[in-house]
């Protein structure tokens, strides 16, 4: 999902928003400028509510990384003569574990890891916290497109509220007559 907001966003929004409102009293007697003050608002929270999906996510795998991270540690604190036996070491075994359900390749039961093992594990560890970085970039990048175009709603907002306000008092001066 590209997260842009389209014509057919915008006529959703009016349409399951706006058209609720339409046999209400309060709106009959509501101005242009409240109406689209009321879509602009909308189109907003839309832009925030998608920055705050995609940034929970990010946050999320961003957590994973920094998991795997304290497993390469554990790993290089426990390593003697180049080799690793977690056979009753629970802190490791539950990090192994982890690794495993983030999609780090772990020979299922292997509790024991001679040098040649210990080196595939750490570069395999290391090629799922790059594939999660990678992951991590681009959803970098949609957050602050998100935020940009947030950012850029809200000043076509104004662009558009400052005519009609504009008009307003205008209308209001002529018919003071002055």
């Amino acid at each position: 999902m590209s997260g842009l907001i389209t014509s057919t966003d915008v006529n959703e929004l009016i349409n399951n928003n706006v058209d609720s409102l339409i046999n209400t009293n309060e709106t009959k007697e509501m101005s242009l400028e409240s109406m689209t003050l009321l879509v602009n608002i909308e189109i907003l929270k839309n832009l925030e509510n998608k920055i705050k999906k995609e940034f929970s996510e990010l946050k999320e795998r961003q957590d994973r990384v920094s998991e795997l991270h304290k497993l390469i540690k554990e790993i290089n604190s426990v390593t003697t003569d180049n080799q690793i036996d977690c056979t009753g070491n629970t802190k490791l075994t539950n990090l192994l574990a982890k690794a495993q359900e983030y999609g780090v390749e772990i020979q299922e039961g292997k509790l024991k890891f001679n040098k040649e093992e210990r080196e595939r594990l750490i570069d395999n560890i290391r090629l799922t916290v790059d594939d999660f970085n990678v992951l991590n970039d681009m959803q970098l990048q949609t957050v602050t497109r998100l935020t940009t175009e947030r950012y850029e709603s809200y000043q076509l907002a104004r662009s558009i509220m400052k005519p009609l306000h504009e008009d307003k008092i205008n209308k209001a001066r002529a018919a003071r007559g002055g």
